[in-house]
């Protein structure tokens, strides 16, 4: 029991000090228009996550770490350039899937390993409940007022996430310092 409240902890922690992680959901919060639509969002994220991390909990697929932190980049750039570019799109789930590889590196015990794996991604999906609870509420506000300064809220938001995914990109594809968690 201690030990599956220790993954818990350990997911919290991990999705609230993962910024890339927060900007990723926000990011898909600004294309989202519905309750079901966030819920299939953070839905398809959690399994992703889940499923890519049992993957490598379990070695059966063991990635680069810089490929996946690459790509887990890459993929807020490419939802940053739909929200700059298309205000209206509506994200879909397939854009929530990425990896992960943290239980990989804690050398577990195979005995615990598949409820740690659960109460990690409990972990994580009670973080991206409370993100998302803050967050999507102050992103339907904002839509909804009609002052014309507002209309740039989200585009000029989403250029500054597709500024930290650029920087988190070269930082993570070429191993650079460049001063960014």
């Amino acid at each position: 029991m201690q030990n599956a409240k220790q993954f818990l902890v350990l997911g919290l922690k991990h999705i609230f000090t993962g910024y890339d992680h927060i900007l990723f959901v926000i990011n898909l919060l600004f294309g989202a228009k519905t309750i079901r639509h966030i819920l299939s969002l953070v839905t398809a994220f959690t399994i992703a996550h889940s499923i890519t991390l049992a993957l490598a909990t379990f070695d059966i697929v063991q990635l680069p770490s810089s490929f996946v932190e690459s790509a887990i980049a890459l993929s807020i750039i490419y939802v940053a350039l739909i929200n700059i570019f298309n205000k209206d799109s509506k994200h879909q789930p397939w854009l929530a899937f990425g990896f992960a590889g943290i239980l990989s590196e804690m050398r577990l015990d195979t005995s615990h390993m598949a409820a740690s794996l659960v109460s990690f991604n409990v972990g994580i999906e009670i973080g991206q409940i409370l993100i998302v609870s803050v967050a999507f509420p102050l992103i339907l506000w904002i839509k909804k007022l009609t002052l014309t300064p507002i209309k740039w809220v989200i585009p000029g938001t989403s250029v500054v996430i597709l500024a930290f995914g650029l920087i988190w990109f070269i930082q993570r594809a070429f191993k650079l310092d460049l001063l960014i968690p």
